[in-house]
């Protein structure tokens, strides 16, 4: 059983072997990237001659695979294919680079502070209470997922503008998306296949108390708590102040308040994250409360 740095090396020295005749003259480079929540992870890049970019692989999951008895020439075939499917000639860093371009691109994530100490480090983003909004650049989307950009603090002085101004023009792009709001019976129909499911929970005679709050592609959704117009048409619903639970970077749940106490909720908060969250997923370990008369979001007290 190899060590995990001789198991990269190993890819690193094999990967060539399992690509076609055009990879042979290709820089194989390993390097270390950091990840939301300081989650180091261990990438490969195959590039080829002529090009001017190629997709991180990360190795760690290759790994723990092979640990538990994967093959090695499985695993390099798969890496290979993986690359293969993954071809992107060249491109154009005006898509990044260009403040006209990318300024209608700009969009929010919602992290945590103190967890993403080095991830932030290189990074313009805004505090909210020991949340960081941090900022990214759309790039497309195919059958794969959405591809994004981290804005980093070099993107931000070429664009020649402030963090406050590139917060703002965030909150604007966000006052156009379209947010989901909906109850967790709604949301667990639509996951089952429909009202037919014979795993869904009996439907109760009084008024739903549990909502679950993402965006259209349930991918970095929890952000949609700083939307003042989503907040606010919540609070209506609701009828004043309410209970943001974290569920992870992806969506939060919504409570009315007064559900449960604080020290409760608290509790719960971080036993899922313990044992149900992926750690790189872990927004934070406690509960927030809207303020309806400030209109902002603050710890639960």
């Amino acid at each position: 059983m190899l060590a995990f740095d001789s198991f990269v090396a190993e890819i690193k020295n094999f990967i060539k072997d399992y690509l076609p005749e055009e990879y042979q003259d290709a820089e194989v480079t390993v390097k270390e990237v950091v990840k939301n929540n300081d989650e180091t992870l261990t990438g490969i890049t195959i590039q080829k001659v002529g090009s001017n970019i190629a997709p991180n692989i990360y190795l760690n999951s290759y790994y723990e695979e092979y640990e538990n008895g994967r093959d090695m020439e499985d695993i390099l075939a798969a890496i290979a294919e993986v690359r293969e499917k993954n071809e992107i000639s060249s491109f154009d860093t005006d898509a990044i680079t260009n403040f006209e371009i990318v300024r209608d691109k700009i969009t929010v994530r919602l992290i945590n502070t103190e967890a993403n100490a080095e991830y932030l480090a290189d990074k313009p983003h805004t505090e909210v209470e020991d949340l960081s909004v941090m900022y990214a650049i759309k790039l497309g989307q195919d059958e794969s997922g959405t591809m994004s950009c981290p804005i980093t603090n070099g993107l931000l002085n070429n664009y020649g503008i402030t963090v406050e101004e590139l917060h703002q023009i965030a909150m604007d792009n966000m006052a156009k998306e379209n947010f989901e709001f909906k109850t967790m019976r709604e949301v667990l129909v639509e996951m089952m296949g429909g009202e037919d499911s014979p795993f869904l929970p009996p439907v109760e005679d009084d008024v739903p108390s549990m909502y679950v709050l993402t965006n259209k592609d349930k991918l970095n959704g929890a952000a949609a708590i700083l939307d003042s117009k989503t907040m606010e048409g919540i609070s209506e619903r609701l009828g004043g102040d309410f209970v943001i639970i974290p569920s992870s970077i992806h969506e939060v749940i919504i409570l009315p308040l007064n559900v449960a106490d604080t020290d409760t909720l608290n509790g719960m908060v971080n036993d899922v994250n313990g044992s149900e969250v992926a750690p790189a997923d872990v927004l934070s370990n406690h509960v927030y409360k809207y303020d309806s008369t400030a209109k902002k979001v603050v710890i639960a007290a």
